[in-house]
């Protein structure tokens, strides 16, 4: 599995977020800075504000934009979290019953597996929780392979000595490589559903961060003037 390549698009996904999410807070600024104006111009005795002015129909639409891409980043956001989280539960599935296994090297398969990361459920979910379950699951992946690797070796020690010393034991040899090939391919079927799940919300938030930049409605509504960063 290419880690580097998950790894930057884990990177890209939560990039996305965060500029959706400071698309949210601009927002809620602007809304904020209308409806500050609005008021300090209502209470104006002399020159009147029209009850039915553009700030207040300004301040209609944001609020609806904003209501509308909190409710994708809440969406995403929750969806991308459950989807990492069942991964993260199988893969500790698997390492937990790989442990189990009586294979030789026993020092050895206990240093594979003090590298294990236990996930940590968290109530509130952010870009940051969402990268520390990532490096999780890439941890406990690169776990399970170097287990593959060594249950490999002992496969390897297994026949050389039955061959060796003459001993007919073909059914545990066809035992143990059954079992080593349901491993892999419980491996292969999770690295191949991680990579599925990234590539699928990288496209999805790419796609959000598309609309936003390109939204004239949101240029419209909320873009920012030079003379409106210039305080008063």
């Amino acid at each position: 599995m290419d880690y580097k390549s998950l790894d930057d698009k884990t990177s890209t996904i939560i990039s996305n977020l965060q500029v959706l999410n400071n698309n949210i807070s601009l927002l809620k600024k602007k809304i904020l800075t209308i409806n500050n104006v609005n008021s300090k111009l209502e209470k104006n005795k002399i020159l009147k504000q029209d009850v039915n002015n553009n700030l207040i129909f300004q301040s209609s639409m944001l609020k609806n934009e904003l209501s509308y891409y909190s409710n994708i980043y809440n969406i995403i956001l929750q969806k991308y979290s459950k989807e990492l989280f069942e991964l993260a539960d199988y893969i500790l599935i698997i390492l937990v019953s790989l442990n189990k296994l009586e294979i030789e090297n026993s020092d050895k398969k206990k240093s594979i597996f003090s590298k294990i990361i236990f996930t940590k459920k968290f109530t509130k979910k952010s870009s940051g929780n969402l990268k520390q379950l990532f490096t999780g699951i890439i941890n406990n992946l690169k776990v399970v392979d170097e287990f593959i690797q060594l249950f490999n070796k002992y496969i390897k020690q297994i026949k050389n000595q039955n061959t060796d010393k003459n001993l007919h034991s073909d059914n545990f040899e066809i035992n143990i490589n059954y079992k080593k090939d349901i491993i892999t391919i419980e491996y292969k079927k999770y690295c191949d559903k991680f990579l599925k799940t990234i590539n699928y919300f990288m496209n999805c938030s790419n796609c959000v961060i598309d609309q936003i930049e390109t939204s004239k409605l949101l240029n419209f509504f909320l873009k920012l003037k030079l003379k409106d960063n210039v305080e008063n």
